[in-house]
């Protein structure tokens, strides 16, 4: 028989390896990296923590977490996207289009999100049946969309006046902006799919070992085509979101999306090599980068010098998960 201590000893053991584990994942560490930015630019720039300015960067990242959470799937499958960006500004535009031209909205923010689906629909089609590097088709798709947007758009932005889009973009409820709120909606959604489904096993599964994944008789061309598709349903909503801030569908919209979603998923300890994914270290992920651009801004920083902290993070990052790699294959 166990006496009382001892039982208190294993719970106490227990509790005790628990702790360990979450000190040592990457999302705890990321977290506490995330804190000691926040506190190094409390301390540098005014009004950094006022309520306002957190405000600002929830709504700076919102659309970055909600269209990287679509790369972290395919990143985790052992792809990449590099079309992300043009997909939400078309998706945008599209959008914009049919309203101004008196569609309802019934049917103009469907069309537009279901331009972000067709749009990552054949992103997974083309690199499963034409048998090409996800790299080309989405670099190729890249141009597709954005020639798209130009030749709809002529150049110029797209106006609208439809109060419930605006009010998407720029409204507040009880004086947090509307677009943050659909924020943690996507990531615990996202995270769900991911760490709680069968679809989730078979992308993590497609990324560790694609063969291995074909031999268990999982059809991983399915799998692959599923996960842009869903990447581009966020994107579609992303591209909704986005045509409200805007005031309407801007040829430049989505820009820069493909690096700041792809640093966001490395930083937040996605494995570029595929097989293992976190929701949350992206959202992190995306948080930090918000922050050091914010804080940057706030001490009259250069804004260029933003992008070359990104991708410098990019690369250190990227270091470091190859080193780590090394390390546990050995």
């Amino acid at each position: 028989m166990t006496t009382g201590n001892e039982k208190d000893l294993e719970k106490t053991r227990t509790a005790g390896r628990y702790f360990e584990r979450l000190i040592q994942s990457r999302e705890s560490s990321l977290f506490l990296v995330v804190l000691a930015v926040g506190l190094l630019f409390s301390l540098s720039a005014q009004n950094f923590f006022s309520a306002e300015n957190i405000l600002n960067i929830c709504k700076q990242v919102t659309l970055v977490t909600m269209v990287a959470a679509g790369q972290t799937f395919i990143i985790t499958s052992g792809g990449i996207d590099l079309s992300v960006g043009s997909s939400l500004g078309l998706s945008s535009v599209i959008m914009s289009w049919l309203i101004y031209h008196g569609c309802s909205l019934f049917i103009a923010i469907p069309a537009g999100i279901l331009i972000g689906v067709t749009f990552g629909f054949f992103n997974g089609l083309f690199i499963t049946r034409l048998r090409l590097p996800p790299f080309i088709v989405t670099l190729g798709m890249t141009s597709v969309g954005r020639g798209l947007l130009l030749i709809i758009t002529r150049g110029y932005s797209i106006t609208i006046d439809s109060p419930l889009i605006l009010a998407l973009g720029n409204g507040r409820v009880l004086g947090i902006p509307i677009m943050a709120m659909f924020m943690p909606v996507i990531v615990i959604i996202a995270a769900l799919l991911l760490n709680h489904t069968i679809f989730g096993t078979h992308v993590k599964s497609t990324g560790g070992n694609e063969l291995a994944t074909r031999l268990c008789g999982i059809n991983a061309d399915r799998v692959k085509i599923k996960i842009y598709t869903l990447a581009g349903l966020f994107c579609g909503i992303a591209g909704v979101i986005m045509t409200g801030r805007l005031n309407g569908g801007n040829p430049n919209a989505g820009l820069n999306f493909d690096m700041d979603t792809i640093a966001a998923v490395v930083i937040g300890g996605t494995s570029m090599q595929g097989g293992s994914g976190t929701i949350i270290g992206t959202m992190l992920g995306a948080v930090l980068m918000g922050m050091i651009r914010n804080g940057l801004v706030l001490l009259n920083v250069n804004m260029y010098w933003t992008t070359v902290t990104t991708g410098a993070i990019i690369i250190i990052v990227c270091a470091i998960d190859s080193f780590t790699s090394a390390k546990k294959a050995q």
